[in-house]
This record gives structure tokens, sequence and C-alpha cells, in this order.
């Protein structure tokens, strides 16, 4: 009867853990979804980044530019 009694919580323990390991397996799918949506914000920020800089090195005078303006 003891043995039977063990057995059978043994049993639903597994369940548990199988249910439980489904659910982190959900989790984690989902975690890994929103780690590659956040890598493509962080891409597209950076290239953002990098359009605005070149626009503002294009805004900046040539090198001897100033030393003209100086002059004139």
């Amino acid at each position: 009867r003891q043995v039977n009694q063990a057995l059978e919580e043994l049993n639903q323990m597994t369940m548990e853990n199988a249910q439980f390991s489904e659910v982190n397996a959900k989790s984690s799918s989902q975690l890994s979804k929103q780690a590659e949506e956040l890598l493509e914000v962080v891409h597209q920020f950076r290239l953002w980044e990098e359009e605005e800089e070149r626009e503002s090195l294009a805004a900046l005078p040539e090198p001897g530019e100033n030393k003209e303006m100086l002059y004139s």
C-alpha cells in the first residue's frame, strides 16, 4: 500500500514537472522572440544614429575652409 502511494506521488510530481517544463518552454520561446525584436529595434536605432552622424558631419566645413572664412 505504501509503495503504491509513493508511486502515485512520484507520478503526480512527474506530471507537474512536465507541465512546468511546458510553461518554461513557452516562456523561453517568448523571451527569445522579444530579444530578437529588441535587437531589430537597436539595429534600426544604430542605423538612424549613424545616418544623423553622417548628416552632421556633412554640415561641418571642410578642412581649411575655416581659414578662408576667417581671412575674407
